[in-house]
């Protein structure tokens, strides 16, 4: 019995501990594991960043491309208080005629050669009014002057006092000599500014932000409008083409660019 014990206790013994060799090896290991952990982690970090930013400059370019096709269908060729619209400019430098809207250009990282690089172009328009709210344009149906509204909300146009009387100013608007369509003097314009962050921020502008100021995307490389000119057919008369390129950079690095573009043919041309 003294003996199996003593055997027993050899082996029990021999267990105990680890060799060198196994300390070096399992230390080796465990630091393979954390970097490929940690690297692991990162990566996951990296995708989860970039993965916000496309998302966000997507949500970005949907809802800008919206509202800038929704004004251009309800704008149109048209003369509007001795004004020719719509106006475009490039580098915050327009024509005398829109003195007030220019600006200092936004800064670009687009190098020659990049699809994004060119002019930052922006654009002013002119809309059809809607001044009893129910959205729809102002005709003047019977040609006296004086369109006819909804004023007092009963549902049935007229130019008679009870409906336009304190909401119709002939001075604000001017009537299309051609359709009979009501045009506001309130300009929208679209254009891309650097914000306080030092960020380029595409805005919506009514009466040059008097009216409202509306920020609708952020990191915009580029802001182009085109219209039709002579002798070239990219543009077909009566369509406005707007494209918005996007660059931005996440914090580890990754540089993420894309565009959106549209053709868009405006609702009255020429009265």
């Amino acid at each position: 019995m003294s003996i199996q014990i003593r055997i027993m206790g050899q082996r029990q013994g021999g267990r105990a501990g680890f060799t060198l060799l196994e300390m070096i090896l399992g230390a080796t290991i465990l630091a393979l594991l954390a970097k490929t952990m940690i690297s692991a982690t990162t990566s996951v970090s990296r995708l989860t960043e970039s993965g916000n930013l496309e998302s966000r400059i997507q949500r970005d370019s949907d809802r800008a491309m919206a509202r800038i096709m929704e004004d251009l269908r309800m704008s149109g060729f048209h003369t509007v208080n001795e004004r020719e619209y719509p106006h475009i400019f490039a580098d915050g430098q327009p024509a005398s005629d829109f003195g007030d809207f220019e600006h200092t250009s936004a800064p670009q990282a687009a190098t020659p050669g990049e699809a994004d690089y060119g002019p930052m172009c922006s654009i002013i328009l002119c809309a059809p009014s809607d001044l009893d709210g129910n959205g729809r344009p102002e005709i003047d149906v019977d040609g006296d002057g004086i369109p006819e509204l909804d004023g007092n909300g009963d549902g049935v146009v007229s130019d008679e006092p009870e409906d336009v009387q304190g909401i119709w100013d002939e001075r604000a608007h001017t009537i299309s000599a051609g359709s009979r369509l009501v045009w506001s003097h309130e300009d929208i314009a679209y254009m891309v500014l650097e914000s306080a962050a030092g960020e380029n921020e595409l805005v919506r502008l009514v009466s040059n932000g008097e009216g409202e100021r509306e920020v609708l995307a952020r990191s915009v490389e580029r802001l182009t409008f085109e219209t039709s000119q002579p002798g070239a057919a990219s543009v077909s008369a009566g369509t406005v083409r707007v494209r918005i390129d996007f660059r931005a950079t996440t914090d580890s690095g990754h540089l993420f660019r894309t565009h959106s573009e549209a053709l868009v043919r405006l609702r009255n041309n020429n009265g």
